[in-house]
């Protein structure tokens, strides 16, 4: 007899495979290539796939298939700003809270090893228009991440809109694209003795910097 339950099964595994085969080679791509600079031909081709339309299938639209990867990344980025989070105490002050905002993504692409893109991928995703809302989107269904910009605006000096919205663009800039640069040295082998702590710490710095100095 076909144990059916056995092949459903097989059938499910083999589906998170060419799943997680598509997520990988999309977001190896999309980093070298930009996001407008890649189909989902190519990324089928790329992820072994003989169906030219196995995005189309497992995922949808090129724009699915990138909120499936930034998705994936905050679930695992959340874990570890959940955690640092709860170690806050009540007197949290505005330093830990810009930590909190900094430190999970370095550690997560330390984690990732040489051979991640996610960094450049994001990098690439914050420069277009239609997937950098998605960029924001995904930030804003973290509770993790609301919970870190809750503490810093909370514990921020008053400063005017404009220079909050000014320093709100830097700061994405700076976390974005340092992260890729970051992530750029490790898979060169180019990093020496700064590791990603220091990397995060020096970014910490900068932007306490940023967000302290007066508006003029």
């Amino acid at each position: 007899m076909v144990d059916h339950g056995s092949v459903a099964g097989a059938r499910s595994e083999q589906t998170v495979q060419t799943r997680q085969r598509l997520l990988r080679a999309a977001e190896e791509l999309f980093a070298e290539h930009g996001i407008a600079g890649v189909s989902n031909r190519q990324v089928s081709e790329a992820a072994g796939q003989g169906n030219n339309f196995a995005v189309g299938y497992h995922f949808g639209s090129k724009l699915d298939l990138v909120r499936a990867l930034l998705t994936q990344h905050q679930e695992a980025i959340d874990v570890i700003r959940s955690r640092m989070v709860d170690q806050l105490g009540y007197i949290a002050e505005f330093r830990h809270w810009v930590n909190c905002l900094v430190r999970p993504q370095f550690e997560y692409i330390d984690r990732l090893g040489s051979d991640s893109y996610f960094a450049r991928f994001c990098a690439q995703a914050s420069v277009e228009p239609t997937t950098l809302q998605l960029v924001y989107d995904t930030a804003a269904a973290s509770r993790p991440m609301l919970t870190t910009l809750d503490g810093m605006y909370r514990t921020l000096p008053t400063l005017p809109a404009a220079a909050i919205e000014v320093r709100n663009t830097m700061t994405r800039h700076a976390i974005v694209h340092t992260l890729a640069d970051f992530e750029g040295a490790l898979a060169a082998e180019a990093v020496g003795q700064t590791d990603w702590s220091s990397y995060s710490d020096g970014v910490t710095d900068a932007l306490v910097g940023l967000w302290l100095a007066p508006a003029t």
